[in-house]
């Protein structure tokens, strides 16, 4: 590790902190062709069966090399481990555009839902698994036709579950799934190589400014530094301020695997988080989210760009709705911004706080007379169409996730078994031009401030008391906390504190209320989660 020039830019107490470690992909081959090689034939420069014919994500190698270890016996430290995680990623991984659409998997998006491309694949293989996990790989035939065997013979009860036992489960998985992920998921080879080539002298920026979100918390700015080191590590530090005015610094190490995925370690108010970075190359942006370690439901989303950036760019803007007749700090993050500012006629800049190339910070006031509308922001001779909203009143909400899961567990800090929180936000919409709702021209006005309640999903959890032993809810925040696991003495045949239950956002909207509820399905507990989950 390069100690002098990471103390060079203040981080001396940062690395004496920091469990450092060294990243060294080519450690990472030879460790692979010394070790494997005692059940793989061949070498990975002339072709290493069955790894070298499969391409992943740095979660999919690690739970490959982790499958090898508890499955066949592999003995091999932490630090051989990374290394050759590090090399299988960056030379059999996935380009930007393949990790794209199944992001949120690696992401762990609360709340996210998938639409299955098959009723065929969702039935033989998405019942028990996400598609994500299937996404995220790219395989030769011949290798997804031994992973069908690898489930068969893996989970011996397979054929006889629901929606195997209807049919020739193996016959079907063979003759129309392996040449349908054959297909749609085939190994490529060249792909990746040739995007490899396009990527061979990109210089990864060291500083991005970003924008990010949390639910129950706001919106936020923040800068986040890379500082390389010789041996493929990183340390990383992010500053970050919330619309609050709340100031947070996190430290940390990173390691960025393809040239294009990031994956950090962090602390953060004495709390661990990951971070996941999916850059861009061709534009120098990414987007990702940063999640507690052990409660990856608690986190936030984030967008970037690279700060040295020559065009004028607008990353992240909040709030993103401003009411009539009221005032509002108005936070513009992006690149070179330093050209002169021009809002909305119905938009009157009370005073600059702040006016950086990364930064514009205005305190703003919206006519009393305006109305529903999308309007543009120009930054010098750039114009950004439809980049602030101004209304005169809420038409309906929206709450997401739309099913929430919350799980049972443990006392926080006393049981390994955690709870899984839930955090709802109600998002405000007008009705648009046409006057009706659910139509195309509705103006999204983002995250409303609402009071939060529960309430029993329907008469069975009624009947069961849900809504007394599942938990509660925080009415400002929107987040979810779930009951304690285990028998319940007070509940019918003393069952757990799962509950069935609605989350309910309450808005006052002048002289009327907005409801609108989601699903909250309070449950057990998840003991297995692996990276790809």
């Amino acid at each position: 590790m390069n100690y002098k020039r990471l103390t060079k830019f203040g981080l001396g107490a940062l690395l004496s902190s920091l469990p450092l470690f060294a990243i060294d992909a080519q450690v990472g081959k030879e460790i692979i062709n010394s070790k494997c090689t005692a059940c793989h034939t061949g070498n990975l420069d002339t072709g290493l069966s069955r790894i070298s014919d499969q391409r992943k994500t740095p979660e999919g190698w690690y739970m490959t090399v982790k499958r090898m270890q508890r499955e066949h016996g592999l003995t091999i430290t932490r630090d051989e481990e990374s290394n050759v995680i590090k090399y299988l990623s960056d030379n059999q991984g996935l380009t930007p555009n393949e990790i794209k659409p199944y992001a949120y998997i690696l992401d762990k998006t609360p709340g996210a839902t998938e639409e299955v491309k098959t009723e065929l694949l969702g039935e033989m293989c998405v019942k028990c698994h996400s598609e994500a996990r299937i996404g995220l790989q790219r395989r030769t035939e011949t290798e997804w036709k031994k992973l069908v065997h690898f489930h068969v013979g893996q989970f011996t009860s397979f054929e006889i579950q629901s929606l195997a036992r209807d049919r020739d489960w193996l016959a079907v998985a063979e003759n129309e799934i392996v040449p349908y992920l054959a297909e749609n998921f085939g190994k490529d080879k060249e792909k990746f190589d040739k995007y490899k080539k396009s990527i061979k002298n990109y210089k990864l920026p060291t500083k991005w400014i970003t924008y990010g979100h949390t639910p129950g918390k706001g919106d936020f700015t923040a800068t986040i530094t890379l500082l390389n080191s010789s041996d493929e590590s990183y340390a990383l530090i992010m500053n970050t301020k919330y619309s609050s005015g709340e100031e947070l610094v996190a430290k940390g190490i990173a390691i960025v695997y393809g040239g294009s995925e990031v994956r950090g370690s962090l602390v953060q108010n004495g709390v661990t988080y990951r971070q996941t970075l999916h850059i861009d190359p061709k534009t120098n942006t990414f987007e990702g989210r940063m999640f507690e370690s052990l409660h990856s439901e608690n986190g936030s989303i984030l967008k970037g760009i690279a700060k040295d950036s020559k065009d004028t760019q607008i990353v992240g803007i909040y709030p993103s709705a401003i009411k009539a007749g009221e005032k509002a700090t108005l936070t513009i993050a992006g690149t070179n911004l330093s050209g002169d500012i021009k809002l909305p006629s119905n938009l009157k800049v009370l005073k600059t706080v702040k006016h950086t190339t990364n930064e514009i910070v205005l305190e703003v006031e919206a006519s009393k007379k305006a109305k529903a509308s999308t309007n543009s922001i120009e930054i010098g001779s750039k114009v950004f169409k439809d980049s602030i909203a101004l209304f005169d009143k809420v038409d309906y909400l929206t709450v997401t996730p739309e099913y929430g899961i919350a799980r049972i567990g443990g006392d926080e800090g006393k049981d390994k078994i955690l709870k899984q929180y839930a955090t709802f936000e109600a998002i405000g919409f007008t009705n648009g031009k046409d006057g009706q709702k659910g139509t195309d021209d509705d103006i999204n006005l983002g995250v409303l401030p609402v009071k939060w309640s529960v309430e029993a999903f329907d008469e069975v959890a009624h009947e069961e008391k849900d809504l007394e032993y599942a938990g509660v809810m925080d009415e400002n925040t929107g987040k979810f906390t779930p009951n304690i696991s285990g028998p319940n003495k007070a509940r019918k045949m003393m069952t757990n504190n799962a509950g069935n239950l609605s989350a309910v956002a309450t808005y006052k909207n002048g002289q009327e209320e907005l409801t609108e509820k989601a699903h909250l399905m309070v449950t057990v507990p998840k003991y297995v989660n692996p990276p790809i989950n």
